[in-house]
Formats: C-alpha cells, sequence, structure tokens
C-alpha cells in the first residue's frame, strides 16, 4: 500500500458541506439521552410578537457525541460550529466556523478545524481547513504464500498519522455560477502490518492542486428547501508536487431541492467520483458516509463510485423534525489485485453489485440566525450486509 488518501479527503468533504456521520450503535441514543443534551446547548435567537431581541453576531453550538464503530469501538467527541456575518454583505449567507474532534478506543483520534466565508454580498467564497489524524483502519490485499498458505485477500491493518490543509477560493463570475482554484496537502507516514506480523512503515505525502466550479441557486444554504446545487471539482495529483503517483481525481454532485408543502421538503443528489491515471489502492474511493448511507467497511471501492439518493424531510413540530431516505449505488474497479473485499473481489467482476440503502433519522433545531437555520440529528441506515448510525451537524446533503 502506497498512500492513504480516503480518510483526509473525506475530512474535507466533512468541511466542504460540513456533515459529519459515524457508524454507531442506536441504543447509544435514545431519546432521554439525545432531548436534554440538545436542549441543554440550545444557542438559537428566540423571537417574540411582542418583544424582538437583538441578534447575537456570532451564534455558537458545541455537541457532544459518542460513537460507536465495528473497526474503531467506542469513542467521544465533540462536534462545535458557530454562524456569523463575515463583512457588512447584505445578500451574502452566513459565515462558519467549525471543529471536530474524536477519540476511538482503538487509539484513533483525529481533530480538525475549518472555516466557510462568504464575502462581499457572496461574489467570494472562501474555504480553509487544517487538522491532525491518528487513524487506525483496515483494507483488503492480496499477498502470495502467506506462511507457506495459497496465496488471498486479507484484511490488512494499517495506521495514518499526519497533518493536513485544504483550501478552495471561488469567485463568483456570473449569476450562481462560480469559479476558483484549491489545494490539498498531507504529510504523514502510514504502518502496514502484514499477515505475518511484520510492519512496514511508509511515507504518505498527497499534495494536490484542484479546479473548483459550482452553480448555486438554493434559498438557504444550510436547510435549503429550493434551488439546485451544482458542485465540480477537477483535481491534479502530480509527481512534481512531490507525490508518488501521478492521476487525477474528478467530483461531481448535483443536490436538488423542492418544497412539497409546509415544513416538507423532497432532497435528491448524485454523486460521481472518478479517478484517471496512476491510482494507488489507498486513493480510490468508495461507497459510503454521505454517499451512501449504509456502508461503513469501506468493502464497495474502486477508481470510480456513483451514488443517487432521494430524502424527504418534514419539521412536523416547532423545532422537531424527521427524515426518511433511500438510495442506490455502484462501485467500479479494475480487474485486479487488491481492487476490493469479499465476494466482488474473488468474483474479478468490473462492477460491483447495485448496492442499495434505505434509513431514517432525527431532526432537532439548534440555530436560527439572520434566517439560517441550522439541525443536529441522527440518522439509522442499511444497506447491503452493512449497516450505519450517524450523528450529524446539518443536513446530509
Amino acid at each position: 500500500m502506497k498512500r492513504t488518501f480516503l480518510l483526509p479527503a473525506f475530512l474535507f468533504c466533512t468541511f466542504y458541506v460540513f456533515s459529519f456521520s459515524n457508524n454507531e450503535k442506536a441504543w447509544l441514543y435514545k431519546k432521554a439521552i439525545l432531548e436534554p443534551m440538545l436542549v441543554s446547548n440550545l444557542d438559537t435567537v428566540k423571537k417574540s410578537d411582542t418583544v424582538k431581541k437583538k441578534e447575537k453576531k456570532f451564534a455558537f453550538m458545541p455537541i457532544p457525541t459518542l460513537t460507536y464503530d465495528r473497526s474503531q469501538g467506542a469513542g467521544i467527541g465533540v462536534i462545535a460550529m458557530g454562524l456569523f456575518k463575515a463583512d457588512n454583505s447584505k445578500k451574502a449567507p452566513l459565515s462558519r466556523l467549525m471543529g471536530v474532534g474524536n477519540y476511538a478506543t482503538n487509539d484513533s483520534y483525529y481533530f480538525m478545524f475549518g472555516t466557510r466565508l462568504y464575502l462581499m454580498e457572496d461574489y467570494w467564497r472562501i474555504l480553509g481547513a487544517v487538522g491532525y489524524i491518528n487513524y487506525n483502519f483496515q483494507a483488503f490485499q492480496t499477498f502470495e504464500d502467506v506462511d507457506g498458505g495459497q496465496a488471498g485477500v486479507y484484511e490488512t491493518p494499517y495506521t495514518t498519522k499526519g497533518t493536513l490543509f485544504a483550501f478552495a477560493l471561488q469567485r463568483r463570475v456570473f449569476e450562481n455560477f462560480y469559479l476558483g482554484i484549491g489545494g490539498f496537502m498531507m504529510r504523514s507516514d502510514v504502518t502496514v502490518t502484514l499477515p505475518d506480523g511484520n510492519e512496514i512503515v511508509e511515507p504518505n505525502n498527497t499534495n494536490s492542486l484542484s479546479v473548483p466550479i459550482s452553480y448555486d441557486t438554493r434559498n438557504s444554504i444550510y436547510n435549503p428547501s429550493d434551488g439546485i446545487f451544482v458542485d465540480g471539482r477537477f483535481s491534479m495529483i502530480p509527481e512534481w508536487l512531490d507525490n508518488d503517483n501521478d492521476f487525477i481525481k474528478t467530483m461531481l454532485y448535483v443536490n436538488h431541492y423542492k418544497k412539497l408543502g409546509d415544513h416538507k421538503i423532497l432532497a435528491s443528489r448524485f454523486a460521481m467520483k472518478a479517478n484517471f491515471g496512476d491510482v494507488p489502492f489507498a486513493s480510490q474511493d468508495y461507497i459510503g458516509q454521505t454517499d451512501l448511507r449504509g456502508y461503513t467497511q469501506g468493502e464497495y471501492r474502486g477508481n470510480q463510485t456513483y451514488t443517487v439518493q432521494t430524502e424527504f424531510r418534514n419539521n412536523f413540530y416547532k423545532k422537531w423534525g424527521y427524515v426518511g431516505f433511500v438510495g442506490l449505488g455502484i462501485a467500479y474497479r479494475k480487474s485486479e489485485e487488491g481492487a476490493a473485499a469479499g465476494d466482488w473481489y474473488n468474483s474479478g467482476a468490473s462492477w460491483s453489485k447495485p448496492l442499495p440503502s434505505i434509513g431514517a433519522g432525527a431532526r432537532f433545531q439548534v440555530i436560527e440566525k439572520a434566517g439560517q437555520k441550522v439541525n443536529a440529528g441522527i440518522d439509522v441506515a442499511v444497506g447491503r450486509g452493512d449497516w450505519g448510525f450517524y450523528f450529524r451537524l446539518t443536513e446530509a446533503f
């Protein structure tokens, strides 16, 4: 294994859309725990028909998290986000700061800080993020003659330790259309444990330049009920930027929002991730997280992934709401060693099986500022032979 790109790429996307999810046991968030926790942390600017209170300049919401993952075990962490006006713009969305941290019982931990700024009447959009990870996970690799046995696919533990930095700068070039430049840099080491118990330590330096393109007609950044958001990124990871492999990553997300009635929204999403060139195993993408909930082990991964999903959202009582969602995904890989795990790997197929997803979740409004509403919530999703439990601040997409 030469590189580990998946986790930092996911963390970068976390701050790009400001959603957060974990694979957890559902019983960890019973109503008796969730409701008082959210209410006690509520930092919402309240309004009255008779008395209008002055809005806070900085609306802040910290939320503690409990997690459980079949790979990492139990964990404890925090998600915190603050909304504010970055300048005197009247039409620009609220800017935000966010921090995420977590520690798990398998000695995995990470923390990350990021910001998303909307400036000069939303003519400029700026993203920045920095963090550190110590992440223990596993891959599925092919090895020959292990301990005198036959060749096969083995679960291969590995640890990634290092720092990462990401940025993106976009300018509105005409109505609703943004174009810019971005980058990602990571300096870390990867320790791989082989089936015979020996360890290999390899540097994992990943440096990329990207061109982010977006088209945005949403009526709200944080809880849209109408509009379209198209987000595309073309990233180069060349050898002349001190990379071991030379390849290209492309991503395209298309979100559509439609209001069905009072407090009812239908949200749909298409996501494509396609890599070309000398793509190392650890830089492949996988089905899971936001695309597609219900898949948590990274089994279905490859040079290309495609997913679609639809989510019904209903704010049925004051600050409370629920969501229900369905989705379908598929992954493509080359029919060669080290491409995937399980029956997909053994079959030698280039395309995975169709991967369905279904789930539901609860929402609670934790921030309201300048007409912008932010929800926190939990989702439970089931996929093909897998499942996931997700805790998030803001919607999934």
